[in-house]
């Protein structure tokens, strides 16, 4: 086996209020040596990803960070209503080696 480098990532999850918010943060994310978003799971909205919630998902996220913002939509298809936040996640370099 022949390992050519090694790297050591920082990963930072980034909850967001809005999708102006999300745009305005990774562009400050992108100048500070942070990647686009990493994030695979969810609904892709734009660069964004909109991660749905469960009634315990929200008092879990509000407990622990009350000034984020959940937001509602109304299905299209029937009288549900869909719970969901702004989110995103992002890498960075911090050691590099080559071998």
């Amino acid at each position: 086996m022949i390992i050519k480098s090694k790297q050591v990532i920082e990963r930072i999850c980034v909850f967001h209020n809005s999708e102006e918010e999300a745009c305005q943060a990774m562009q400050k994310l992108a100048e500070e040596g942070y990647s686009k978003n990493t994030r695979q799971g969810g609904t892709q909205f734009g660069r964004v990803t909109i991660t749905e919630l469960s009634q315990l998902d929200q008092e879990i996220l509000l407990s622990r960070f009350p000034n984020i913002v959940i937001h509602k939509i109304k299905s299209l298809f029937s009288d549900e209503t869909y719970h969901y936040v702004y989110y995103t996640e992002h890498e960075r370099i911090i050691e590099r080696r080559e071998n």
